[in-house]
């Protein structure tokens, strides 16, 4: 009966993971290019932007799901923190083929949830895990608030339509831009 509640509420996040992941893909707009966009929107169409709609909606329902189902907490981090960065590099990774960007969400996420109910329900001993867990955790948490305000210049961050990294000047004229493949 656990097993089956569990499974239940895994099938939940990944419709909250789509939800939340198309929310968050125009919250930039809808906040008016504020702070609030910046934190939890994608600012920009760089594979970075889409992947952060991705891995945010999985923490935050990884989080409400051990509040839900009362899990043995140490084994549960490990496979969740396991699948949070697998789901993460499996998305840039296929996003950097020609595959659509909507597949690739949907490869990764199903990939990651996957992996998740798989190393908890598994016998192996992740809750050894627990404290380099944490740490890639607070890690995650930090990178993801620091990648879009210093976005390094790595493929991954770049806009394709306008060929810049991170945050755009909030009055940036389109019209104008002339990107450079173009010249």
């Amino acid at each position: 009966m656990q097993n089956k509640k569990y499974l239940l509420l895994e099938a939940a996040g990944v419709l909250f993971i789509a939800a939340a992941s198309a929310f968050m893909q125009h919250l930039y707009s809808l906040s008016g290019q504020e702070l609030l966009g910046i934190l939890f929107g994608a600012v920009n169409g760089s594979v970075w932007e889409a992947c952060k709609t991705l891995l945010l909606p999985f923490f935050i329902w990884a989080q409400l799901e051990a509040l839900i189902y009362r899990t043995a907490i140490y084994k549960y981090t490990a496979s969740k923190t396991i699948s949070l960065y697998t789901l993460g590099a499996l998305y840039i990774l296929l996003r950097q083929t020609a595959l659509s960007p909507q597949f690739s969400a949907a490869v990764s996420v199903a990939a990651a949830v996957s992996l998740s109910v798989f190393l908890y329900i598994s016998p192996l001993p992740l809750q050894k895990l627990f404290v380099p867990s944490l740490l890639l955790l607070f890690l995650f948490i930090s990178l993801y608030f620091a990648l879009t305000p210093f976005a390094p210049h790595f493929k991954i961050f770049r806009d394709p339509a306008t060929g810049l990294y991170g945050i755009l000047p909030k009055h940036f004229d389109y019209g104008a831009f002339v990107p450079d493949s173009m010249k």
